[in-house]
């Protein structure tokens, strides 16, 4: 039988009485329509006649998930969740094995193991995709963490990846640097990095969130990355060593929680990596920290145009704040984030405590509208020969750190 024109194609289609007039546009068009949908609903698509038959085996991203597997009324014993399991393996074999060769945008996995190490199956789902030029990967686990086998990750299309919950074995980012030479968006959640040595040659953007551990003193190497977040929970090892960064442009750091390594060499080293940047959102939520007298730095922030500070640099003698001020002779715009909870801080004592700001051009204060840090912000900050028309007050807003948009890549 002859393949229908376009023409044919784009004649309504009877459903019944009904007329399918969705079904008339052309299949890219569809095709597209389907990839907002989950794999499963996609497939689901083929009961709506004829014309919908085989248009899932060609949606340009795939999106499975674990998650339209479970029963809401079933019980959470594990035979269920190890049945629930079975079944979506099954199904995305199903899926992957059906699809028509056609190439592939993006492979979104939201995964389940009960077992803590990654199967067999998702490491060959990962492989399959890739091999089908797939340009994004994203995968999300909702269970024990998985071993990733870095030997899949080969691809010279792949250019974002986004991995949550996972041990990312010695290797991993030597096989990212060897097999995905397009790589330049790499999001990583709740994750345990064994390598020592972190380098790459073409990533653009690195986002490190929430407990991402070290599994000792790590480097990362990454001469063409123009944006770098840190943001969460560094639950073991000490702050990676920042090095090569001439091309960072932006860079937002949160850091919280118990760290086990941490001083005040470390917090130094961190920064002097963070040296070149034109803006930077830096947040330290974690235990009070006092530097030696007349620490010295030797740090200074020549590019650096855009500043945001939170509660932490103005506490006691604002030591923190005086800091980089001293050493950010470029500064245009200074943001404050005032919280009135918490203790956190970076202390100690200056000789000298002037400085000067030439290029300063304002002085945004975030803040609630009953803040008691407010009058002894403002005074020290007229003290030092900032002008009130300098000076911007924003209550009422959200002081508290707000990591970057990161969901916009997938």
């Amino acid at each position: 039988m002859a393949e229908a024109s376009d023409s044919q194609r784009m004649v309504p289609a009877r459903v019944g009485r009904a007329v399918d007039r969705i079904g008339a546009l052309p299949d890219d068009v569809l095709h597209r329509v389907l990839s907002q949908l989950s794999s499963r609903e996609a497939v689901h698509t083929c009961l709506l006649g004829q014309r919908w038959r085989d248009l899932w085996r060609s949606v340009p991203i795939i999106n499975v998930s674990f998650g339209e597997f479970e029963d809401s009324d079933a019980d959470d014993d594990v035979e269920d969740t190890f049945d629930r399991e079975e079944t979506f393996k099954k199904f995305v074999n199903r899926f992957l094995m059906l699809r028509n060769p056609v190439g592939l945008d993006e492979f979104r996995l939201d995964y389940s193991s009960s077992t803590g190490d990654c199967p067999d199956d998702a490491n060959l789902w990962i492989s399959h995709v890739l091999q089908c030029n797939a340009w994004a990967v994203k995968v999300v686990n909702r269970g024990e963490p998985l071993k990733l086998a870095p030997g899949v990750f080969s691809s010279s299309f792949l250019k974002r990846l986004h991995i949550s919950s996972a041990i990312l074995v010695p290797g991993f980012f030597n096989q990212l640097q060897m097999g995905c030479a397009a790589l330049k968006y790499l999001f990583l959640y709740d994750c345990d990095i064994m390598d020592h040595e972190i380098f790459s040659k073409t990533l653009e953007v690195l986002i490190l969130s929430e407990e991402v551990g070290f599994d000792d003193q790590a480097s990362i190497s990454a001469p063409s990355l123009v944006t770098l977040s840190i943001e969460g929970n560094l639950c073991f090892g000490r702050l990676p060593i920042l090095k090569n960064m001439a091309s960072l442009e932006t860079a937002s750091v949160l850091l919280s929680g118990d760290m086990t390594d941490f001083d005040a060499d470390a917090i130094r080293q961190l920064l002097a990596g963070l040296s070149d940047v034109r803006s930077l959102d830096f947040c330290y939520a974690d235990r009070k920290l006092t530097m030696e007298k007349n620490f010295r730095w030797c740090l200074t922030f020549s590019n650096l145009i855009n500043l945001t500070l939170y509660t932490w640099c103005v506490h006691a003698d604002f030591y923190a704040l005086i800091f980089f001020l001293q050493n950010s002779p470029n500064l245009k715009k200074l943001t404050l984030k005032l919280k009135q909870e918490g203790m956190s801080a970076i202390t100690g004592e200056l000789e000298d405590r002037s400085f000067i700001c030439e290029q300063l051009e304002i002085v945004e204060i975030i803040c609630s509208e009953t803040s008691e840090l407010l009058p002894r912000v403002t005074r020290f900050l007229l003290d030092s020969g900032i002008r009130n028309d300098q000076m911007r007050i924003v209550t009422g807003g959200n002081p508290m750190y707000q990591s970057p948009k990161t969901s916009l890549m997938f």
